[in-house]
């Protein structure tokens, strides 16, 4: 799970915007660094000036799906307007403005982003307690050690809305900006609870036990969880936790689980309260008795 703020050309931001671009190539002029640390359904920032202002701010947001390695060409021809510009020789130019030396490079890498989201109102680092770099030219992580961030961050923009230019309706692009703040706000919930419970062995099954829940439609895990799986409707959170253990740890790893669900619940009612949570037990062993108990958690 990483958020990156990612200083962006905000004339290819503006004409994104116009457009009513839901998904875009974001191209980078380096081919061979990559992120490090940078997964499918992760955040990418727009770190850019607003129409109105000199300082640069959190503009809006994509999930980052892919990169491919292309040639100037092949993003214009795979790829056309998407690309942010309205043709070849335009965004050729902009791509030589950006290059230190002002040429092509043979070779760029291209980020496949969905699902933008246009904020109403600019969201400074200051507003929500982070410093970024003065000289930053390209990007830096946001979120390494506290998932905190890109929750204030969402929660700061949410107060403004999305961009009514760019929303056709606002509900679907609402429900999208919405779903992501519960994300990191599960995902901040994980990280103060700590490292896993358990043997490598019960981890590992764990782990199994999750990718086994995935197949089913609509799960997905619960972000810097390798185990703990979400599924998300207009009115309830699902959360499926895996409960583990062996022939002389069960009463031990039965507590643990009850107190994590405890914990979720408490958090979550705190956090995401116009939400119903529901909670669900992955095992493969004997769960009759600690069903029972969630049963009366899910009930309460």
């Amino acid at each position: 799970m990483s958020s990156i703020a990612y200083v962006t050309d905000e004339k290819m931001l503006e004409f994104h915007r116009l457009c009513r671009n839901r998904t875009i190539i974001f191209w980078r002029l380096s081919s061979k660094k990559k992120f490090s640390d940078f997964r499918k359904g992760d955040l990418l920032f727009f770190y850019s000036r607003p129409a109105a202002g000199k300082k640069k701010a959190f503009v809006g947001y994509a999930h980052y799906s892919s990169t491919k390695r292309l040639s100037l060409s092949q993003m214009w021809k795979y790829f056309g307007e998407m690309n942010g510009y309205s043709s070849y020789y335009a965004l050729r130019d902009a791509i030589e403005k950006a290059s230190k030396n002002h040429t092509v490079p043979k070779v760029m890498s291209c980020l496949y982003l969905t699902d933008l989201v246009f904020f109403n109102m600019p969201v400074y680092p200051e507003d929500v307690g982070i410093t970024l770099p003065v000289n930053l030219e390209s990007y830096c992580y946001i979120d390494k050690d506290d998932p905190g961030i890109t929750v204030r961050i969402l929660q700061k923009a949410h107060e403004g809305g999305v961009d009514l230019w760019w929303a056709d309706s606002g509900e679907k692009d609402a429900d999208i900006f919405r779903k992501d703040e519960i994300r990191h706000q599960l995902a901040m919930i994980h990280h103060r609870m700590g490292k896993e419970n358990g043997t490598v062995k019960e981890q590992q099954r764990a782990h199994k036990l999750a990718l086994e829940q995935l197949e089913e439609s609509g799960w997905e895990t619960v972000r810097g969880s390798k185990s703990d799986c979400l599924r998300m409707t207009d009115s309830t959170i699902y959360v499926a936790i895996p409960f583990v253990y062996q022939s002389n740890d069960k009463e031990l790893r039965t507590r643990e689980f009850l107190g994590k669900i405890v914990l979720y619940k408490m958090f979550m009612k705190k956090n995401v309260p116009d939400y119903r949570v529901q909670f669900q037990v992955m095992s493969d062993g004997d769960i009759r008795e600690v069903k029972h108990m969630v049963d009366m958690i899910n009930a309460e």
